[in-house]
């Protein structure tokens, strides 16, 4: 029998807590813990407690108010939240180094907080930190933010680009300097830029070839973003309609819709018109969306999966809420983090290319076509 070491009780705590902000189950305007809550729950002392809200904190999720609780730090305070770069040594004498993660949406988002959770458990025991910056959606937020950090001379940014630009003008000197810059999810030819990808193209392929596997033609695939906007987007769609292509069947561009809103009543009326359009499966860009989908279907009494097929992309907490089961591609959220993380402490900084394979995970969601 293999013996497994149960990880530490302070780190048990902090996988709890990311597990609660990730499925958002908490009030914004209440703590959503207190060292004495924590240490009474899982039986152990403050210590223990004060250590994983502490290391939450530093990682820029939580903050504390005095005599209230700890809060989650929502995205205004995040983008606010300062820098100190002063310098200070670790228990072995070392300094302790400050990086930088730029993104520009929530990291709760998917399950991109499982990369953060990698890297800043990572970086602590080194005794770095990793602070979260969380800019505007447009060009201008990310430059000025970027550029802010450039000159605070922050000791490695990891950059996550919501446009096509990947600042490279920004990053020159900086590199010149020794200083590592990493661009996710955007592939690039910059040799002095490291690039953390997710294989999505493939992840795409794989789901789409799943469900031709299972005898669907009539597939759909649905956005709140078009190609443009983002590229795991477009690499996901290009898999998608690469596979459609290879298997000799024709994307209906009728059944591609993007840009498509959150709203229920306006997917209810897309989901309706699909399903009497003869589409029997549904591909969504994530987990999330692909969640509200299966919830229009349930509404439409359009069952999940003998009548309808709905997958996401992810593997994210909302693959699993509720009594959904989500056949998903996972992104391995927790290698992304630690590859961050390695180059980041790698002493003898040389930029890198890193493509992290995606596996498909098959579940409830997606089964063979009813016949008749």
């Amino acid at each position: 029998m293999v013996n497994r070491q149960k990880k530490p009780m302070y780190q048990q705590i902090k996988d709890h807590i990311l597990a609660m902000i990730e499925k958002a189950d908490f009030a914004p305007d209440t703590p959503l813990c207190t060292e004495k809550s924590l240490s009474d729950r899982y039986g152990v002392s403050r210590v223990t407690a004060g250590r994983a809200i502490k290391e939450l904190e530093m990682s820029g999720i939580l903050y504390r108010k005095r005599g209230v609780g700890t809060f989650v730090r929502l995205d205004e305070q995040v983008a606010a939240r300062p820098i100190d770069l002063g310098p200070a040594a670790n228990e072995n004498g070392q300094e302790s180094k400050v990086f930088a993660l730029v993104v520009p949406f929530p990291i709760t988002q998917g399950g991109f907080l499982r990369s953060v959770s990698a890297t800043t458990n990572k970086l602590a025991n080194h005794n770095h930190h990793l602070t979260i910056q969380i800019c505007e959606p447009d060009e201008s937020a990310e430059r000025r933010t970027l550029a802010q950090l450039v000159k605070q001379d922050v000791d490695g940014i990891v950059f996550y680009p919501n446009m096509m630009s990947t600042h490279e003008d920004i990053f020159h000197e900086y590199v010149d300097r020794g200083k590592p810059v990493i661009i996710l999810d955007k592939p690039h030819d910059y040799e002095n830029l490291s690039c953390i990808v997710c294989d999505n193209y493939t992840g795409s392929y794989q789901l789409t070839k799943h469900l031709v596997d299972y005898g669907h033609r009539r597939i759909a695939y649905l956005s709140r973003f078009d190609t443009t906007q983002r590229n795991s987007i477009r690499d996901r769609y290009n898999g998608f309609s690469d596979c459609m292509r290879d298997e000799a069947i024709r994307v209906d561009e009728g059944c591609v819709k993007m840009n498509l809103s959150s709203e229920h009543q306006l997917l209810k009326h897309v989901v309706n018109q699909l399903h009497k359009a003869g589409v029997t499966a549904i591909m969504c860009e994530n987990d999330e969306f692909a969640f509200y989908i299966l919830m229009c279907c349930r509404s439409l009494s359009i069952h999940v999966p003998s009548r309808m097929s709905v997958v996401g992309f992810d593997n994210s907490s909302w693959s699993t809420t509720g009594n959904a089961q989500l056949t998903t591609v996972d992104q391995n959220f927790e290698l992304i983090g630690e590859q961050i993380a390695e180059l980041f402490l790698d002493t003898e900084y040389e930029s890198r290319h890193i493509v992290i394979p995606a596996e498909l995970i098959p579940r409830d969601s997606s089964g063979p076509v009813r016949q008749g």
